[in-house]
């Protein structure tokens, strides 16, 4: 794909997306223009980190320049497919792609792409982990963190690339093909973007829709709805299951990791060696196994890595115990269902902190779950009244609702007492109080650790 002296727009800056787009184009030699519809005076950071390059700047909204003698348009993850300025570069026979999709186009190396509504990034991370364990070159890009365009072109074709992979960036492909892919499950989610469950699972599966017979698409067989897309993918199908005997895949069995994938029925590792705990991250565990199978990692690397990873910062992780009252970050479970999976993670009676902005996800199964292993709720955000009301008629009253992370927190430890698990675990994205969720993650940690100093 030759770049040089054409014009590439790229659309939203207010993510490393955009500016990582940018810088690359610029390598390529394209006459970039930048895109975004916050003003100036909102990008200052970001502009700051562009000012070395000949870029163009259209600030403030889309105007013209965007669509005017235009080769191509790159749009980050955040910005929605079908604001007015794509459909009329469309209909105007400009290409609109994804910053993955152009990333894909210059990457030699093969992708590991993995998605899924819950266990994305743990996956991606442990993944990564078992590839570098093992490899020289290896990149973990994605929605992870490090875009995939960042440094794409200095892997060779010995190398590999392990991606998390969102819907968002999704939506745009065109040629985007994986090695392998991997859906871990599918649960309701960003339908205030996507509209529909259905158009959220018609974007998830286009992780495998240019996958060929040489290529592998690794699925949950646990998750019904990941396990019937088997027959939609030219990719041979791989399954990993926690309940049921695989004939060709990874399962558990007697508490074990079962490899019956490169090896007969193999003992991998007992569960309970694994540094991850809880049946969430089990299945992702088995996941990232079955990748790295199929991808000729070494078995003891394979069980090495299992046994030293510890988790992601903000997934179920333990802040503190302070009085006898432990404290759960889990302030990446921003949907209902992976608010679920932390709830069933524990025994101990929970305080729960839940909370956010609304998705317009259906909270049912969540006060469901709730009102089955809460002992008490704190709520904030957005959708603090909506929870309150679903959960109230299940008859849980132990109810308070706050407005700040620090009101939160020392409520939490008023009305818990030894022995008590207080739990942050949303079940709702962070935007409407936080940048993201690992501000939000990091607030409730540092209210906790202020706890000690009392």
């Amino acid at each position: 794909m030759d770049l040089a002296d054409k014009k590439v727009v790229v659309i939203g800056l207010g993510k490393r997306t955009g500016i990582a787009a940018a810088e690359f184009l610029i390598e390529q030699k394209a006459e970039v223009l930048v895109s975004d519809i916050k003003p100036a005076k909102d990008l200052q950071d970001e502009l700051e980190e562009l000012s070395e390059y000949d870029i163009d700047f259209d600030l403030g909204g889309h105007g013209s320049k965007v669509i005017d003698d235009t080769d191509l348009i790159v749009i980050s993850p955040g910005v929605p497919s079908d604001i007015p300025i794509l459909k009329e570069a469309r209909h105007l026979g400009i290409p609109v792609i994804s910053e993955i999709e152009l990333a894909y186009r210059f990457c030699k190396a093969p992708i590991m792409a993995i998605t899924g509504t819950n266990g994305k990034t743990t996956t991606t991370t442990l993944t990564g982990e078992m590839f570098t364990a093992a490899k020289e070159e290896v990149k973990v890009r994605g929605n992870i963190g490090d875009p995939l365009i960042e440094d794409i072109t200095s892997l060779s074709d010995k190398g590999v690339v392990v991606a998390e992979i969102s819907s968002f960036q999704l939506e745009n492909i065109q040629y985007f093909r994986p090695k392998i892919s991997l859906i871990l499950n599918l649960t309701p989610d960003h339908l205030n973007r996507h509209g529909t469950f259905e158009n959220y699972i018609a974007a998830k599966k286009k992780i495998f829709f240019n996958q060929q017979k040489s290529d592998y698409t690794v699925l949950n067989y646990d998750d019904e709805l990941t396990r019937k897309l088997a027959n939609e993918t030219e990719g041979q199908v791989i399954y990993f299951s926690r309940h049921d005997k695989l004939n060709n895949g990874v399962y558990v069995e007697n508490g074990k990791i079962i490899n019956n994938l490169t090896a007969d029925n193999e003992s991998l590792i007992k569960i309970d060696e694994t540094g991850i705990k809880g049946p969430h991250n089990l299945e992702n565990a088995l996941g990232a196994v079955t990748i790295a199978l199929l991808g000729g990692i070494n078995l003891g690397v394979i069980q090495k890595v299992l046994k030293e990873f510890s988790g992601i910062e903000h997934r179920i992780e333990e802040v503190a115990v302070i009085e006898g009252i432990k404290y759960i970050d889990d302030s990446k479970a921003t949907n209902p269902a992976a608010a679920i999976k932390a709830l069933e993670t524990f025994a101990a009676p929970i305080t729960l902190i839940a909370g956010g902005m609304d998705k317009n996800a259906d909270l049912t199964e969540f006060a469901v779950k709730i009102a089955e292993k809460v002992q008490n709720l704190i709520l904030l955000g957005e959708t603090a009244e909506k929870i309150k009301e679903s959960v109230s008629n299940l008859g849980l009253d132990n109810i308070k609702q706050v407005k700040a992370i620090d009101e939160a927190v020392r409520v939490a430890e008023k009305i818990s007492v030894k022995g008590d698990i207080v739990l942050l675990a949303p079940g709702c994205a962070s935007w409407d109080m936080f940048d993201s969720y690992k501000q939000r993650g990091n607030e409730f940690k540092k209210e906790v650790m202020n706890l000690r100093r009392k």
